[in-house]
């Protein structure tokens, strides 16, 4: 057993500190099992699960969720520096002073005698410092060679576009956009018409394209509107089948008419 009393503490360095120790007593010979047996693999699975818990809380602006949900990311980042110390892979101080480092120095603007206007600007000169890191102006094989993988499809085709916004590979304005989605959807009827499944993939594949493109441009996270619209249809459905059950309406083809005016009487609740 481990004799340690917790202690509330009163600035975020201690807190920070106070939390580090306790994961390190955790994976060591005397802590808990799981904890020791916990990996970096394991645990960047934990964080992501833990950064959309987050997430969600943010999305129904629950406070409480999120200081719970903030507090698990911290503990699943601090569980990867312990597990990439214990390996003696690098220290917590390594990455911690080498990010410190990095933010100061593509921050010219904010740490030295550079001035920016706007966002914009801003992220501009953060990029031009980057590239006089390398050395070089980065490839577009670069570029896109460091997204992750993994990362789901929607957000990776999210980052795949504004990586290459960056480059110059952009529009001319959201007008564009929308009509490319028109176009994109023409192609659909098209390839429906042809009546071939592969072509029909890979046309609707172009139409998500241009719609994660048309997020990209109103500067909206096209996961996070996907996910405020499940939201917001699950609530209409449930919402929907208490009001069916209220009235004796069955949930089904035969009674599609009646349905559909709950349908609008749900929204109507909503305005």
């Amino acid at each position: 057993m481990i004799d340690y009393h917790f202690k509330a503490a009163k600035d975020a360095g201690t807190a920070l500190s106070q939390l580090y120790e306790i994961i390190s007593m955790l994976r060591s010979p005397d802590g808990c099992p799981y904890d020791r047996a916990q990996t970096e693999k394991s645990s960047a699975g934990n964080l992501i699960d833990e950064v959309y818990e987050y997430l969600d809380g943010v999305n129904k602006d629950d406070m409480a969720s999120c200081r719970e949900e903030i507090g698990d990311v911290l503990l699943n980042v601090i569980s990867i520096l312990q597990i990439h110390q214990d390996k003696k892979d690098f220290s917590c101080v390594d990455a911690v002073n080498e990010v410190c480092e990095k933010l100061i120095r593509r921050h010219p603007h904010v740490f030295s005698d550079k001035s920016v206007e706007s966002v914009e600007e801003g992220l501009s000169l953060w990029n031009s410092v980057k590239e006089e890191e390398k050395g070089h102006r980065s490839s577009i094989e670069e570029v896109i060679g460091h997204i992750p993988s993994g990362m789901p499809p929607l957000e990776k085709s999210f980052e795949i576009q504004k990586k290459l916004g960056r480059m110059g590979f952009e529009w001319n304005n959201i007008d564009e956009v929308i009509d490319k989605v028109y176009e994109e959807l023409d192609e659909v009827k098209d390839a429906i018409h042809e009546g071939s499944q592969e072509h029909i993939e890979d046309e609707l594949g172009d139409v998500f394209l241009t719609i994660v493109n048309l997020a990209r441009w109103l500067r909206v996270r096209p996961d996070q509107a996907l996910e405020r619209a499940n939201r917001k249809i699950t609530s209409r459905f449930t919402r929907l089948s208490q009001l069916a059950s209220e009235r004796g309406i069955a949930v089904d083809h035969e009674h599609m008419e009646e349905l559909d005016r709950l349908w609008e009487e749900v929204k109507e609740g909503e305005n």
